[in-house]
């Protein structure tokens, strides 16, 4: 029991210093609302301030950071409460000095008696000058605070402070309802000029005739795709030919080779016809002692 009442004592005593940090805050606030405006336009920013002193009787008396902007979007024009390098904050004058630079604004204030409370810091001009939305940033903030009775001073850092955004929007081109007027009353009289309010280009064309109307893109595409079509067509007609003139290039080649090896089939295959020599008849010998007929005897007699 004695073990966990010491655990939860010294909790307790880590907490209070975080709890004390949160309970005294930021010594200074700055804040801005959202603004919006067309473009070409000049808006104006209010910045508030806020200022607590840390302690009792202490006020501040420095004030210094760096507001950014984005300088395609916005351009800086001016700082209201600025005059001669002096202007007032929360009541109390202060010595300010104010560099600008592309896309940034340095301001330092300063003041030997110190200011606390809230109000407005100052009022921030920029032109707006395309239809974007951005945001200001405060950044390098920091600050300090006097006690006048001792003269003893503390410096603070605040770092970066996200401010509101600026939005320009385009003006947009609105034409109004077309009313008619009321019966019997007169048209409005309309002043004639020499120079037309809107420029003018002749266009001469001979009697009779009109004016060729402009290929559009329309035009244009169906014409691509029909040259497109044509060139396939050409393409394959000539695969065509070509592969008929090989057919037939391979096909007279088969039937020479064909005759060529019928005439090689018949010198192979034909007779070879011997010269017979003429045969002569010799007359067969008589045998007178015989009794028996006469053979005839038929030689053949190869010439030599």
């Amino acid at each position: 029991m004695k073990r966990r009442i010491i655990s939860l004592l010294f909790a307790a005593l880590l907490l209070l210093p975080i709890s004390a940090a949160v309970a005294a805050g930021t010594p200074v606030t700055i804040t801005s609302e959202d603004v919006r405006g067309n473009v070409g336009d000049t808006v104006t920013v209010a910045m508030n301030l806020t200022v607590e002193a840390p302690k009792l009787g202490q006020t501040m008396d420095s004030l210094q950071f760096v507001l950014e902007y984005d300088s395609a979007a916005l351009e800086f024009v001016e700082i209201q409460e600025l005059s001669q390098d002096r202007m007032k904050i929360l009541g109390v004058e202060y010595t300010c000095n104010v560099t600008t630079k592309t896309g940034a604004v340095a301001f330092t204030a300063a003041s030997s008696s110190g200011c606390t409370g809230s109000g407005t810091l100052m009022h921030v001009r920029f032109k707006i000058l395309s239809a974007v939305s951005t945001m200001l940033v405060l950044k390098k903030v920091s600050y300090s605070f006097i006690t006048p009775s001792s003269g003893s001073q503390r410096s603070y850092t605040g770092g970066t402070i996200n401010l509101g955004r600026v939005t320009g929007q385009s003006v947009p081109n609105t034409i109004p309802p077309y009313t008619s007027a009321p019966a019997g009353s007169q048209p409005p009289a309309t002043v004639a000029t020499d120079e037309p309010r809107f420029p003018v280009t002749e266009v001469t064309t001979a009697p009779g005739s009109s004016p060729a109307p402009e290929p559009t893109n329309e035009d244009n595409d169906v014409l691509a795709y029909i040259v497109f079509g044509l060139f396939i067509v050409v393409a394959i007609l000539i695969c065509v030919v070509l592969t008929l003139m090989i057919v037939r290039r391979g096909r007279n080649k088969a039937r020479i080779k064909y005759f060529e090896d019928d005439e090689d089939d018949e010198e192979l295959t034909a007779p070879e016809e011997d010269e017979q020599e003429p045969m002569e008849e010799v007359p067969p010998e008589e045998d007178e002692d015989d009794d028996e007929p006469p053979i005839e005897i038929v030689r053949r007699v190869r010439k030599e």
